[in-house]
């Protein structure tokens, strides 16, 4: 099967890390590519950002998602989630979904790990979407961590253990979803006594699941495809989608 990553931010680095920790679990024979934005934010932390990064999240499956078997979105926000179930026909799946769905696998309550203190109101808001009341134990965003620290691994990693820890300690939790794609590829090297969720892993999981499973791939597509026009200003992938669609 063929699995293409979307992340529509603009750093390169972020993207092959959720590649790289992707394709460490995937099974024999899974193909697993990732594209990058173009425009936007180098990493996505405000409601600004995040409308931007549904754009973008878009104009990148129209030019490059023909001819994989699922796609998922490789940003923690889910940004555009909706919008590209609308023009594809194959399962999408967003990082923060299917980690949430991950951590509902393990237990009722979980609490949710990231970076930059202005984000833990849209990470709260994005949880209430996906988890019923009272499932939600907490959300723990650091401090914002400048990109000599993202591109760090160990570095990273203290932070993130330091994290972890804190919201086991501070949260009645039965999991602890590491929600960054800048984290992926972390969780094995982490020390603490919750089980912790690789947002990538987690993806690739629910991605393979959907290609093997139509009754689980049809979950995460959009039966209704938008009605066909002209759309001005956007790429002419995206526009092409737009003049195959069916008549209302």
């Amino acid at each position: 099967m063929k699995l293409l990553l979307i992340n529509p931010n603009t750093s390169l680095f972020v993207t092959e890390r959720a590649v790289e920790a992707s394709r460490s679990v995937a099974s024999a024979g899974t193909v697993i590519d990732g594209v990058t934005g173009t425009f936007g934010a180098p990493i996505i932390n405000s409601e600004a950002d995040l409308a931007i990064g549904a754009y973008s999240t878009l104009e990148l499956a129209a030019k490059y998602a023909r001819g994989y078997d699922a796609v998922g979105l490789a940003v923690s926000f889910d940004c555009g989630l909706d919008a590209v179930r609308e023009i594809l026909d194959v399962p999408v799946v967003g990082l923060a979904e299917a980690s949430v769905q991950k951590a509902l696998e393990i237990g009722d309550r979980f609490s949710v790990v990231s970076f930059a203190k202005r984000t833990q109101p849209l990470y709260t808001k994005l949880m209430q979407q996906y988890a019923k009341s009272g499932q939600l134990a907490a959300v723990n965003c650091i401090r914002g961590l400048p990109p000599e620290i993202l591109k760090d691994p160990m570095q990273l990693k203290l932070h993130a253990e330091r994290a972890v820890a804190e919201t086991v300690q501070q949260s009645d939790c039965d999991s602890v979803i590491l929600l960054a794609t800048a984290f992926a590829g972390l969780v094995s090297k982490l020390a603490v006594k919750k089980p912790v969720i690789d947002c990538a892993i987690a993806l690739v999981g629910v991605l393979e699941q959907c290609v093997s499973d139509r009754v689980v791939g049809d979950r995460f597509k959009n039966p209704v495809f938008p009605e066909r026009k002209s759309v001005l200003g956007v790429s002419p992938e995206l526009a092409g989608y737009y003049r195959k669609f069916p008549d209302e």
